[in-house]
């Protein structure tokens, strides 16, 4: 996968928060938000799952904050990649994962 395709898909990735985004502020969160979510993608379930716990404890989310968020990233963001472009990106991000 060249960094050009990388680049391309975390664009289509993020874009469905781009509704969100109204503000720099919210920018800078959402650029945040959204590298975090495609680092838990691409490292697996576990990691996505601590991801929301410190979403929830230490981003000081609430309960229907982080709903809509995971709602949006299982529904809308993490369909964008495929089985085959995950495999490539945890090939190109070097993800040894447990087997």
């Amino acid at each position: 996968m060249t960094d050009e395709e990388v680049r391309d898909l975390l664009q289509e990735f993020a874009a469905p928060l781009s509704p969100y985004v109204t503000s720099p502020d919210r920018k800078t969160s959402a650029e945040a938000l959204v590298k975090s979510l495609w680092l838990a993608m691409i490292t697996g379930p576990e990691i996505e799952e601590e991801t929301w716990k410190i979403l929830r404890t230490r981003g000081n989310l609430d309960d229907d904050l982080l709903d809509s968020i995971q709602t949006c990233y299982y529904e809308k963001m993490k369909p964008v990649v495929g089985a085959e472009q995950l495999a490539a990106l945890r090939e190109r991000y070097k993800v040894r994962r447990k087997t």
